[in-house]
């Protein structure tokens, strides 16, 4: 009884560290996933352990100039639906699309939009300093 219960405690603390070991950290989750264009820079992960799912947040921006090419890469790999559309002072996809990661397990939820701005026509893009896109990772669920 003694060696069963040693050993269900040593697998009970073996399974706790691994679920410790596993726990996603902030990362630049695209480039961990595949190979994003080179015009796409990451810039930060935030943690939010405080927010509803504790999610990990990784912002990307790319030039105004080079955003189309960035769009279209979210679309062919990420499962991003439509083209940027512009509302009111920018633009922007239809909400975020959800995308899980085949090696990994991975669910994220992936948005493109540009900074405010007035130009609405997509010949423009080059005169718009940065479209920014937004990847979430919720680490715990909803």
């Amino acid at each position: 009884m003694k060696v069963l219960f040693k050993g269900g405690l040593a697998a009970g603390l073996w399974m706790l560290c691994s679920a410790a070991w596993a726990a996603p950290v902030c990362a630049d989750f695209l480039r961990e996933a595949g190979d994003p264009p080179a015009v796409l820079e990451f810039v930060r992960c935030e943690s939010a352990p405080q927010d509803q799912g504790a999610p990990l947040t990784a912002t990307y921006r790319v030039k105004g100039r080079d955003a189309h090419q960035v769009e279209r890469y979210l679309q062919r790999h990420w499962g991003v639906q439509g083209d940027l559309k512009f509302a009111c002072c920018g633009w922007e996809t239809k909400g975020f699309t959800f995308y899980r990661e085949p090696r990994s397990g991975r669910g994220y939820q992936i948005g493109m939009g540009s900074e405010e701005t007035l130009y609405n026509r997509r010949e423009q893009w080059p005169k718009i300093g940065y479209f920014y896109v937004t990847v979430v990772l919720y680490t715990e669920e909803i």
